[in-house]
């Protein structure tokens, strides 16, 4: 996994932390819970996308040929 993924994936964490944690300090309305668990699966799907891309990465740069 390169930096920049882990990057990636500590942004989406943080991000899916503080949505969860909004839900105490957030409005109560109905609609923006709703707008809020939508976010939440949004990032629970990027989070999944970064983690499998991940792997792939790093065998792209295995694969590469040695410069000599």
């Amino acid at each position: 996994m390169s930096e920049h993924d882990g990057d990636r994936q500590a942004q989406l964490h943080a991000r899916l932390g503080q949505l969860i944690l909004m839900r105490e300090t957030g409005p109560k309305r109905a609609a923006w819970q709703a707008a809020r668990a939508r976010l939440i699966w949004r990032l629970h799907d990027e989070l999944r996308q970064a983690a499998e891309a991940a792997p792939k990465s790093s065998l792209v740069e295995q694969r590469k040929p040695a410069a000599e």
